[in-house]
């Protein structure tokens, strides 16, 4: 899982993996890329694409989408309810969602992202139920159902603003904890936000940090070296004995069976 913003002119190449995924396009319109072909999507567009199934995105000099990425799989009884992913045609797999639905896409991504990295006492149980509700969501909006909100509230946009600071600074932690300090408010916005998600913000940034290691373990060729020096570490033993700690098990072994321990990447 991961929210990306991309920077005007930037290109996610063809790729495949062994999954599926949600690609929630917002706050800009973008190219995406997928086995039709190429085609210009509106912001808050959401697209599946099936396992094995080649996509990218390519950006203009003035597109700034994000880019809210969820890889699953289906299994048991919950394949056969899921129709609507099944479908052949990719571009039946494309949706324009409302505000309110993008606003309940991105309330439960973040439910399963904060359970997925907390490592909490059964986490992995409430991150696969948070994920079969979104499942559930998205086949509900695709047989035209609207959206209902998930919780009575929100997240605030001061929260959100916060979040997504904390997420784009994975690499750069130092950076990071000089601009925290520069918001107005700080102290209650971060009381603010561990009372939204389980955790202070430095604790997210260092979930969020395991996440994108795990990223780039399972969707790029990197090596050890090169992914310890994109998250900000000095040294990559420093990397290697963090990672193994938090894990359980070093990262080299973690790219070769990344299924070993999880429900869901």
């Amino acid at each position: 899982m991961r929210c990306r913003m991309a920077k005007p002119g930037d290109s996610f190449d063809w790729h495949n993996h062994p999954f599926h995924e949600f690609t929630l396009v917002t706050d800009s319109d973008t190219t995406i890329g997928y086995p039709p072909g190429k085609m210009a999507v509106r912001e808050n567009t959401l697209l599946m694409y099936r396992r094995g199934e080649q996509h990218g995105a390519w950006c203009s000099g003035r597109q700034t989408p994000r880019f809210w990425v969820v890889h699953f799989t289906i299994g048991g009884e919950l394949r056969h309810e899921m129709d609507r992913f099944r479908a052949a045609d990719p571009k039946d797999r494309v949706w324009q969602l409302s505000e309110a639905q993008v606003e309940s896409f991105r309330w439960q991504f973040l439910q399963i992202l904060t359970e997925h990295t907390q490592g909490r006492s059964r986490s992995l149980i409430a991150a696969s139920a948070w994920l079969q509700l979104l499942l559930v969501t998205v086949q509900r909006w695709a047989e035209g159902e609207s959206a209902a909100r998930t919780l009575p509230a929100g997240i605030s946009p001061d929260l959100l603003r916060l979040w997504h600071l904390i997420n784009a600074s994975v690499g750069k932690p130092d950076e990071f904890v000089k601009q925290v300090y520069l918001i107005p408010n700080y102290d209650s916005l971060r009381h603010a936000f561990k009372k939204a998600f389980g955790c202070s913000p430095r604790e997210m940034m260092r979930r969020l940090r395991l996440q994108q290691a795990k990223n780039m373990l399972l969707e790029t060729s990197l090596s050890m070296k090169e992914i310890s020096s994109r998250l900000g570490y000095e040294r990559q033993h420093e990397f290697t004995r963090t990672f193994h700690q938090e894990a359980g098990v070093a990262p080299s072994e973690w790219r070769a069976n990344p299924f070993q321990s999880s429900l869901i990447t």
